[in-house]
């Protein structure tokens, strides 16, 4: 079974909403609003824009440790969390200043197979499997979907299913 990262879209008023009812989370993730997936690229991008495996300095550290938990209901691998629209702002303000060089630079197959960084591929042949470009890949895919929710005022809602 494969853990594929999503960020949806929300407002600030859908988050507090969520938060001070978190049994209505199944039915926002269901609504038909502008969403993406990581796919199984987000602990690779969390690593490399961290350092660490589950850790980091903030807001580098907004796709697995940033906002809220919406409460404790499981929506896939665990409760899934929010990040306000100041947070968004904050976290895409890094994203705008870290290239895809500054990430390329950082990747490090042999600690990232020793921090068991999911889905744990990065030894494979550069020949045969571009991990790095795939990370690569879907950082773009993060940076202009963050751009786009802080340019609307926008916060958003995580999750790992």
């Amino acid at each position: 079974m494969s853990m594929i990262y999503n960020l949806v879209e929300a407002t600030d008023r859908e988050i507090e909403e969520l938060l001070a009812d978190p049994g209505k989370i199944e039915a926002f993730l269901e609504k038909e609003v502008d969403s993406i997936d990581l796919d199984k690229a987000w602990h690779g991008i969390h690593f490399l824009l961290t350092g660490s495996a589950w850790e980091g300095r903030e807001p580098f550290c907004y796709l697995l440790k940033g906002g809220r938990e919406i409460g404790n209901i499981d929506v896939g691998y665990g409760p899934a969390r929010a990040l306000s629209s100041s947070e968004v702002k904050a976290f895409y303000g890094v994203l705008s200043k870290t290239s895809t060089d500054d990430l390329a630079a950082r990747f490090d197959r042999s600690a990232m197979m020793r921090e068991e960084i999911y889905p744990t591929i990065w030894d494979r042949d550069r020949e045969e499997d571009d991990t790095l470009g795939y990370l690569l890949s879907y950082y773009d895919q993060l940076r202009e979907f963050l751009d786009k929710c802080q340019s609307g005022g926008k916060g958003v809602v995580t999750c790992l299913t």
